[in-house]
């Protein structure tokens, strides 16, 4: 599991409608599937979100305010 950090804020900012993690394709994770993941053997890999990355996150999150 390949995930990528946006930052805690984007959860509360949008009113839970954003995750603070996501994986690379850009869908939307949780703690929970993180969890899961490892308690089934899986590895997880979580980095920070580039600044590009975090750009497209930060439009979605200005969407969501609206």
């Amino acid at each position: 599991m390949k995930l990528i950090f946006i930052g805690d804020r984007f959860y509360s900012e949008s009113k839970t409608m954003m995750s603070s993690i996501y994986d690379i394709h850009g869908n939307r994770q949780d703690w929970g599937f993180v969890s899961e993941a490892l308690e089934n053997g899986q590895s997880v890999h979580i980095r920070p979100a580039t600044k590009s990355e975090l750009a497209h996150y930060e439009k979605m999150l200005e969407e969501y305010k609206k």
